[in-house]
């Protein structure tokens, strides 16, 4: 009923272009001597509520319609007092309690904005005034550790209100206001997800007036919850209730609030989280990641040089996957690619590896009466080599996950790009040994090579030449790994689709590559196989090709009727050019 008479005030205002204050004035009396004629906690709950919320709805009208004067200040030492009570004050039995839950949480809430609402009037900063300020001041930090959301996001706005007005809280108020929040985290039994809450948001206010040393004590709290044998038993079941699973994910959303100088936790919080989804069997994903994820946006190139220092290691590695994969880890893909000279070194490293472990091969085949034998088992035995192999495969599914965000990123970085395709050419030449814990590796990197190609090549509308290393790649791979997905896309999306002019650039493209010797002959049997034969193929058989993008070759069957004209409009210049040559 309160919020359509205020709708119903709005639309008077607009039709009599007149503001709500000019309108209430005449009734000021009527409206305000039965407010302010009873103290309030002489009336039920729902009149205290419809009292305080008309009073707020007054406090925020502009130009002003209530006086800081001697009534409201009353009113609100009342309002004070109902949001600074415990519940068992509020009603007349502590049996009540349970009963009237909803409705003491709404008295509170309101309270809260009433005060908010006195608290930005310019003439309540009067000097005589303090006092009274403080005592707000107060309950909003108090109102900040409460169960309701409701009333916690109220006292939020409240502080943030008062903040904007005074850059620096009192002293002895602020360290009030924040005794209760240390004193739970003097011990890791007091911390509850309510508490850690209310130190989250106070952080997002007065993150100057904490230091990083609130950080190592959450990381001891988060030492004492992680019981192992809580966890490994806990990993049979669903954690995302458990109470101590809540706690530890409610103490890992308050790091990337600290202040900016928490970044040298960077190490231990990673670690801990590692700890955790190790005992837990987590390898994918977990409860944990999601709040990990925000503080790694907070410091992304420390975070990025510290995953890529890391990603020999696997459990490290997935994390990293992970959060490049996500969509709300926008900052730490854009460090990414500022980055992008280390992820080359990377890849770098791996193709020298197997040069190096070629070249020893073939050192060693001159020496042996069985030549052909010792490449191979150099090869497989050459354990550094298989170490970078699968940092080069964990770097290229970082590559991949960034590329299905920002997919121009190998278009403008031709570095990365090289070096992609330096490491698939070397693992083609690796032996892949079902014994190894990294028999995977090899498969997996070529997996994200091909499809990081593919999604470059889409982002930029296929150009022939993005194109043909495309199914050079894929074709060279598929003894290695299922590549019918391109296959499948350049039919579909490509050789069905494209309209005679594309067709006509591509085969431009591709014949100079057959008098040039820019590609060796394997490859250009993989794109005459794969693209220029069925593309050409199909100009004759599939009569809808268009001539041009936007021109529907049947609705012009004046111009292509039939299947010799469309293949006259194919091999028109430059593609005759190119034959004659």
């Amino acid at each position: 009923v309160r919020e359509a008479a205020k709708a119903c005030l709005d639309i008077l205002v607009g039709v009599t272009r007149c503001s709500t204050t000019a309108l209430l004035l005449p009734s000021r009396d009527r409206l305000l001597v039965p407010i302010f004629g009873k103290p309030l906690r002489a009336l039920p709950h729902n009149m205290q509520i419809g009292n305080i919320d008309a009073i707020t709805y007054c406090l925020g009208l502009d130009p002003p319609f209530l006086e800081i004067n001697e009534e409201l200040l009353r009113l609100l030492s009342e309002a004070l007092a109902l949001a600074d009570a415990e519940d068992q004050a509020l009603v007349n039995h502590p049996t009540q309690v349970h009963s009237n839950t909803a409705s003491l949480t709404h008295l509170r809430h309101v309270c809260i904005r009433m005060l908010t609402a006195a608290m930005v009037r310019p003439e309540f900063s009067d000097a005589k005034n303090t006092p009274t300020r403080a005592r707000i001041i107060s309950v909003f930090f108090k109102s900040l550790y409460h169960k309701s959301v409701e009333v916690v996001d109220a006292a939020n706005d409240g502080l943030k209100q008062v903040l904007l007005q005074q850059q620096k809280l009192p002293r002895d108020l602020l360290h009030t206001g924040l005794r209760p929040i240390l004193i739970n985290l003097s011990d890791y039994k007091r911390l509850t997800v309510a508490s850690l809450d209310g130190l989250a948001r106070l952080l997002q206010l007065l993150t100057n007036y904490f230091k990083v040393e609130v950080g190592r004590k959450l990381l001891d709290h988060m030492q004492q919850w992680a019981n192992p044998q809580l966890l490994q038993a806990a990993a049979e079941r669903s954690i995302e209730d458990m109470h101590e699973i809540k706690i530890l994910v409610a103490i890992l959303e308050v790091f990337h609030l600290l202040p900016p100088s928490a970044s040298v936790l960077l190490d231990d919080l990673v670690s801990s989280v590692v700890n955790l989804e190790v005992h837990l069997c987590r390898r994918e994903s977990s409860p944990f990641r999601k709040p990990l994820f925000k503080f790694l946006n907070r410091y992304p190139t420390e975070s990025v040089v510290y995953f890529a220092e890391r990603i020999e290691s696997a459990h490290y590695a997935r994390i990293f996957c992970h959060a490049i994969g996500s969509p709300e880890c926008g900052p730490l893909r854009g460090a990414l690619v500022t980055q992008t000279p280390l992820l080359v070194s990377l890849l770098s490293d791996f193709c020298t590896s197997v040069n190096d472990a070629s070249a020893m091969s073939v050192d060693q085949a001159d020496t042996v009466d069985t030549p052909s034998a010792a490449p191979q088992s150099e090869l497989a035995g050459n354990e550094t080599l298989y170490k970078r192999l699968y940092v080069a495969m964990s770097v290229a599914a970082v590559v991949h996950g960034c590329l299905a965000h920002t997919p121009r990123w190998l278009d403008e970085h031709s570095s990365l790009l090289n070096a992609l395709l330096d490491a698939w050419a070397a693992a083609i030449r690796v032996g892949s040994q079902p014994n190894r814990s990294s028999y995977l590796a090899r498969p997996l990197l070529i997996e994200h090579v091909i499809r990081s190609l593919l999604l470059a090549t889409q982002a930029v509308a296929n150009p022939p030449a993005m194109l043909f290393k495309l199914l050079e790649v894929t074709g060279r791979s598929s003894g290695a790994v299922d590549t019918s997905f391109v296959f499948r896309y350049v039919w579909d999306d490509l050789i069905v689709r494209w309209p005679i002019s594309k067709r006509r650039e591509v085969l431009a493209a591709f014949l100079p590559r057959l008098t040039e010797g820019s590609a060796s002959d394997e490859s250009n049997a993989i794109v005459l196989q794969h693209l220029i034969n069925p593309m050409v193929a199909t100009v004759f058989t599939l009569p809808s090709i268009a001539i041009a993008p936007g021109i529907d070759a049947v609705s012009e069957s004046d111009v292509v009727n039939s299947s010799e004209q469309r293949g006259a409009e194919l091999l028109r210049a430059p593609v005759l050019s190119l034959i004659h040559q």
